[in-house]
């Protein structure tokens, strides 16, 4: 007699298998987060918070960029706020914490106060 296909006991084994992955992967395999903010807990979840990351350094880009267009040039002061830049209010908070971007309009410096973000 010919065999076709799996039997069940292939198809469990299978099943197992994959069950044991997903485990690994979706819960981190009980590793905890080397965060600063303690995102990120299971490896799905750091590479969200990674992308996150990328759009906090990216959006802090284009607000540096928008306050030296919009800085005078005759006096060189910086705009008061950075909603005078209008470059959408998206822009203006952190994309993982939501809190507001720190602007000094009298050095035109800003950065985020998320923590693990200093350094942007």
């Amino acid at each position: 007699m010919k065999q076709r296909g799996q039997t069940l006991i292939a198809s469990l084994i299978v099943i197992v298998i994959i069950a044991i992955l997903a485990v690994v992967f979706l819960k981190g395999g009980g590793a905890t987060s080397a965060r600063k903010d303690g995102e990120g807990r299971t490896i799905i979840g750091q590479t969200k918070a990674a992308a996150k990351d990328d759009v906090c350094r990216s959006n802090l880009s284009q607000v540096r960029a928008a306050l030296q267009i919009k800085q005078d040039p005759v006096d060189g002061t910086w705009p008061e706020t950075l909603e005078e830049t209008h470059i959408g209010s998206e822009f203006y908070r952190c994309p993982l914490g939501k809190e507001p971007y720190v602007y000094d309009p009298k050095t035109g410096q800003v950065h985020c106060i998320h923590p693990g973000h200093e350094k942007y």
